[in-house]
């Protein structure tokens, strides 16, 4: 028989309490005691308890790179619904957004694919690496934590994620089973309605231990919004839905567990534009994973993860009711991952890695209904088309255009080998750890030309087939002593270029700019250094983090000085030049006395290219600087929070790119906790930008026609049972 269970996590708990006293996300959290500490003045202190990263296996105290972790209330107390949204108060984290509903996480100035998106673990496989119109499919409606990876632990993710890795981890595979002599069910569902956009949103969520060692978990969401509003009025085209809802079935026994879950996910969100058109964007994921993990007694294994996922993604790109773009991806994800017994201290990890994906486009002003064309019966004899534009930039530079379904298909293998080892060690009267890991990856990229007419293709050598090898190696220490920390991580990173930013070549209309191939590109190589100070006592904490990027053929997508010939659009083009970026992050939590807590968070970024462009060496679409002032009250069941965010002026803008000026929003939560017959009740009202600012957001490709939101009032229920 089943029955009806409240146990409230406390893992979350501890971070809540945390929260009511932090105002905002406090970066690099130290683990610490789950109890409160007293202080010889009376006043009472909270600190976090030991949080596992799912994504790594490690708790916060093992990770030598500190990684960020949110989660239970936190996420429900964050500014946005999105991905880049919930995390955009993080420092050295911004929001390429251009609305409420659509947002990809940019982490110190970096992005696209120097950060990797992942499922519990696995690649998100979606394609908004490509364009940040793209959202990415990890959604945070059913999340029960959002991880930020640093360090060299990213190499268990793949290759070139410089930036970091975001890990969104729900419970669709379960570690513990649910049952007490009998099944056990724990359910939870939440509501949202936001004022700015009408928005609403309700999402549910059921685990239920049917037997002994088998556990069965279903989540689901919907999401709607119209149009948002800004200080100067309704942004057209800025409407959202979104819904999905996944299954999941895990097998828990003493010497691991086995587990496969299906998810499926949907969106539909307007892209605004300079003349308010009819244009939108629908992608879609159906997404299989499988999970198998086995605990050995051996005296040199320790245990076997094994993962595999496949998904099939697509989205339409719409101007009013016709199909005029089109995006087809199929990916497939394995990795097995061996953890060896622990030898004189040392912990180890070795792993492979293969992925294998398929992506396809196409792009036709009469509709691509029908999917991505198929021109293979049609002779060719591989010289290059006839179809080509012409035109000649102010540097005398010609460049050609072609204007339909210029990509070809592309299949893309990457195979890799990792290892991890990682140690305690002494270092006079400091304590710490140490890890080192190692990468190797191989990539061949094929391209097939059968999807572009003869006449918009080019000659048979640029669909040769490309082969990549590229080496990742990191190391990172860290010192500990009473209650401060260094920390230092160093890396040679290398990243093959994507399939995209080869042969990308055409129309994008969802962001109503046309983007140029680079099919000479190559492997891009950056070097780190990566330095960290954390201090805490029972009554302050400081977090500081400084770091320096050299990339040697650092890839980016460089505003053209020319527009398209056929719409007069912004032009694009992923070029490779020598770079750098630099910046820090701060922040201070300062506990004034029981229920009032003071905190400072900070950031900057700054990007450079080593040789000018046009004159200029600024990379574009670099974050400004954002400094947050917050101050916290909570008693009892009530929490109330406050904060200020400053975001500065950005004026060092790359060549053909545009300012934007400072601008500062106000915020502000109160929030109440109840229980009441065994279910727990969370109650907040969020008022965002209070004072009804008027900013542009600096990152994203659609500033121009997408001001931040006004005055939001956001009404949230949450109730665990």
């Amino acid at each position: 028989m089943l029955t009806k269970r409240f146990s409230p996590n406390q893992a979350t708990r501890g971070l809540l309490l945390f929260t009511l006293s932090a105002a905002a996300w406090v970066p690099q959290a130290m683990a610490a005691d789950e109890a409160a500490a007293k202080a010889d003045d009376g006043h009472q202190y909270h600190h976090l308890e030991a949080i596992s990263v799912t994504a790594s296996g490690q708790t916060l105290d093992e990770v030598v790179q500190p990684t960020k972790v949110m989660t239970g209330a936190e996420l429900r107390q964050a500014a946005g619904s999105s991905l880049g949204g919930v995390l955009e108060n993080m420092p050295g984290i911004a929001n390429a957004s251009f609305g409420p509903g659509v947002g990809r996480p940019v982490i110190r100035g970096l992005s696209g694919n120097r950060v990797k998106i992942a499922v519990n673990g696995n690649d998100a496989a979606d394609v908004s690496a490509m364009s940040n119109d793209h959202a990415p499919m990890a959604d945070v409606a059913n999340a029960e934590q959002i991880e930020v990876i640093y360090g060299p632990s990213t190499l268990l993710f793949g290759s070139g994620a410089i930036g970091g890795v975001i890990n969104v981890a729900d419970k669709r595979f379960h570690d513990m089973p649910l049952w007490q002599g009998q099944g056990v069910i724990d359910a939870e569902v939440h509501l949202t309605t936001s004022s700015v956009d009408q928005g609403q949103q309700v999402s549910a969520q059921v685990d239920a231990g049917v037997a002994p060692n088998w556990v069965v978990h279903v989540d689901g969401f919907q999401r709607s919004a119209e149009n948002y509003h800004s200080q100067k009025g309704e942004v057209k085209n800025t409407q959202t839905s979104a819904q999905g809802a996944s299954l999941g079935v895990t097998h828990i026994h003493d010497s691991g567990r086995a587990g496969v879950a299906v998810s499926v996910l949907e969106y539909d969100y307007g892209v605004p534009n300079a003349d308010d058109e009819d244009a939108s964007v629908a992608p879609s994921q159906v997404r299989v994973d499988a999970l198998f993990e086995k605990i050995f007694s051996s005296q040199y294994v320790d245990a076997l993860t094994t993962q595999l996922s496949v998904n099939d993604y697509e989205h339409d790109e719409l101007d009013e009711d016709s199909v005029v773009g089109f995006f087809e991806k199929e990916n497939t994800e394995f990795k097995s991952v061996l953890s060896l017994r622990e030898w004189a201290g040392i912990n180890s990890k070795v792993g492979v890695h293969v992925n294998a994906q398929r992506l396809a486009l196409c792009h036709d002003h009469s509709g691509c209904e029908d999917g991505v064309p198929d021109y293979s019966h049609l002779s060719w004899d591989g010289s290059k088309g006839g179809n080509f534009d012409p035109v000649t930039d102010a540097n005398g530079k010609v460049i050609e255009f072609a204007h339909d379904t210029p990509m070809p298909i592309t299949e893309t293998l990457d195979t890799s080998v990792f290892g991890l080892v990682s140690r305690d060690w002494s270092v006079g009267q400091h304590n710490g750890k140490q890890e080192y890991a190692l990468r190797i990856d191989q990539r061949v990229l094929q391209a097939d030309p059968d999807s572009v007419r003869p006449a918009s293709r080019q000659a048979q050598s640029y669909y040769d087939d490309r082969h990549f090898t590229s080496v990742t190696a990191s190391a990172g220490w860290t010192w500990l002593r009473d209650n401060h920390k260094w920390g230092v991580a160093v890396a040679h990173a290398q990243r093959a270029p994507q399939a995209d930013e080869m042969y990308w070549n055409g129309d994008h209309h969802a962001t109503f700019s046309y983007q140029l191939d680079n099919p000479d590109l190559e492997i891009e190589t950056a070097h780190a250094l990566d330095i960290t100070f954390q201090y805490f006592d029972r009554q302050q904490q400081w977090d500081i983090a400084a770091y320096y990027y050299d990339f040697d053929g650092y890839i980016y997508n460089e505003l053209q000085s020319i527009k398209d010939p056929y719409h007069g659009n912004d032009v694009y083009q992923f070029v490779q030049k020598d770079a750098y970026l630099t910046g820090f992050e701060a922040a201070w939590l300062y506990q004034l006395n029981t229920q009032l807590a003071f905190n400072a968070v900070t950031d900057k970024t700054i990007g450079r290219l080593k040789q000018s462009v046009n004159g200029e060496k600024n990379l574009p679409r670099i974050p400004p600087q954002t400094l947050l002032l917050g101050l916290n009250w909570q008693q009892g069941h009530w929490l109330l929070k406050t904060d200020v965010k400053y975001f500065a002026e950005q004026d060092q803008v790359a060549a053909n790119e545009t300012k934007t000026a400072d601008y500062v929003t106000l915020n502000a939560l109160v929030a109440y906790e109840l229980e009441w017959q065994r279910t727990h009740f969370d109650i907040s009202l969020k008022g965002q930008n209070l004072t009804d600012a008027f900013g542009r957001n600096h990152v994203s490709y659609l500033k121009a026609y997408s001001p931040i939101a006004g005055r939001n009032l956001v009404l949230d229920l949450s109730v665990v049972f």
